[in-house]
Parts: C-alpha cells; structure tokens; sequence
C-alpha cells in the first residue's frame, strides 16, 4: 500500500524538481519516487563490472571464503 511522505525542500529545490520532472512529463511526485527508488537501488546494490571484478579477483575469493568460515564458526572478533 502507497505510503505519504511529507518533506520539507526549499523554494530553488522544488523549483529544480519541477522542472526537471516536466520535462520529463511526470508529476513531482512520481520524480520524486523514482529518483529516490534509484538511488537507494544504487546505494544497495554492486554494478554487474564491479561484481564481475570481485568474482575474477581468485586472492579476494579465497580471503572472503576463509573469513567466512571463520564467522560462521565463531573464530576471530568483530572489530
């Protein structure tokens, strides 16, 4: 179920949103959602060449295989 959000923005923000939302031909609101959907997918999640960098990296795999075998039988301390 949608939810309401009130957010307090100054007047040169909500005129740069609105803009910005029409020439995109949406709603402020919808601009809003979206932006925000976006950025929080993006703070969320790897891009696919980072991952795919991560995956090749063959002294990385081995070093987050052995700290997870040591989280999951409790060796070592959180720092």
């Amino acid at each position: 179920m949608p939810k309401t959000l009130t957010v307090r923005i100054d007047d040169a923000t909500y005129r740069l949103i609105a803009e910005a939302a029409k020439v995109e031909n949406r709603s402020v609101s919808n601009f809003i959602e979206t932006a925000a959907r976006e950025k929080a997918v993006a703070e969320i999640f790897v891009p696919d060449e980072e991952m795919a960098e991560i995956r090749s990296d063959r002294s990385l795999q081995r070093r987050l295989q052995s700290g997870h075998r040591d989280a999951a039988s409790r060796r070592g301390r959180v720092v």
